[in-house]
């Protein structure tokens, strides 16, 4: 098998933190990542990289389009739309930073109430939609020059650095104002509040565009709970499903696995959340990955490594496997190597 492993999260984000990972017993993943060859590249979001990986160019993101594709109904959708997920917006210090729908714990009934009061009072702007009731979208009344930053690289940080670019971003920056208003005065929000909940306050377009073309597939097995992988793969005219452990992977001749546990807990620098996802990681892929090179019945292993400071793409053979000089002390010692 050539197994594929995207691991995004891996590298902790604060480039000062020290302690969040030396302690950690995960002597697969050192010994992986010790062995491997490593190759730096561009900075990458977690998903360009998995657009990148099924032929997506470069220039494209669809990201809106893809990730509804994935969604349990699989709606496919030929017109440019975007993603406009529900959010929360509050102060810290001086900044004004931005948490998404992972805690706030939205009921489907609000997100209900939410949306149809979107489609009563902004019309003109599009028709919104809650596939679910943390993941948003809007159908445009006509298409749009500008740039968005995509939610991931906005959560849990300052806002006014990631405002939208391009010859239409002032129309956008208003719209978006003025939902922020209408949500705040929301008596859905008013309610949330009451229960000691924080109000969806905000929504955050991002990942515009259109269905492309029918895709490649990079392995003949997909794996990913991600929406956005889901609906790469159904582009690519296959079906992906939700990675477990590597044992029920089965005999596929390739795969690619994405493995996004550590993902949202280093958005929100959540040291214990991650150490407890890194560690089930070791215990389901990273342990039974590296027992099967050692015999040979994984014959090529890469992990993929997005990270907005520099992406890390790494190769290892069984062969490569026997130069045990080759290693690294722990997880935070090669996150710190990398660094420099």
């Amino acid at each position: 098998m050539n197994l594929h492993l995207v691991i995004p999260g891996l590298l902790w984000p604060n480039e000062q933190a020290r302690g969040f990972a030396d302690t950690l017993r995960v002597p697969a993943l050192t010994t992986l990542l010790g062995r491997a060859q490593c190759l730096r590249t561009d900075a990458a979001t977690p998903e360009a990289m998995l657009r990148a990986l099924f032929g997506v160019a470069a220039d494209t993101e669809a990201d809106a389009a893809l990730r509804r594709l994935g969604e349990d109904d699989g709606l496919r959708v030929t017109d440019p739309m975007l993603c406009a997920d529900p959010t929360h917006l509050h102060f810290a210090r001086d900044h004004l930073l931005l948490a998404d729908a992972t805690d706030l714990d939205i009921r489907p009934e609000e997100a209900d109430a939410l949306v149809a009061g979107l489609n009563d009072t902004f019309a003109d702007i599009g028709r919104f939609e809650a596939a679910t009731p943390t993941r948003w979208y809007l159908y445009p009344c006509r298409d749009t020059e500008v740039r968005f930053a995509p939610l991931g690289d906005v959560t849990s940080r300052p806002v006014a650095f990631f405002m939208p670019e391009g010859p239409d971003a002032t129309r956008w920056h208003r719209s978006a104002n003025e939902i922020q208003v209408y949500l705040h005065n929301h008596p859905v929000n008013a309610a949330r509040e009451a229960r000691g909940l924080r109000p969806v306050n905000n929504v955050w377009f991002w990942g515009y565009g259109a269905l492309p073309g029918l895709l490649t597939p990079p392995a003949t097995r997909l794996l990913t709970r991600s929406p956005l992988g889901r609906g790469l793969a159904r582009a690519a005219g296959c079906e992906a499903v939700e990675p477990e452990r590597f044992d029920a992977l089965g005999d596929a001749d390739s795969a690619l696995v994405e493995l996004d546990t550590l993902l949202g807990p280093s958005r929100y620098l959540d040291v214990g959340r991650w150490q407890s996802a890194l560690e089930q990681l070791e215990q389901d892929w990273f342990a039974p990955v590296l027992a099967q090179l050692r015999a040979r019945r994984v014959r090529s292993l890469t992990l993929s490594i997005p990270d907005e400071r520099g992406s890390r793409v790494l190769t290892l053979t069984p062969n490569r496997l026997l130069q045990f000089w080759r290693k690294v002390e722990s997880l935070e010692a090669f996150t710190i190597l990398q660094q420099l």
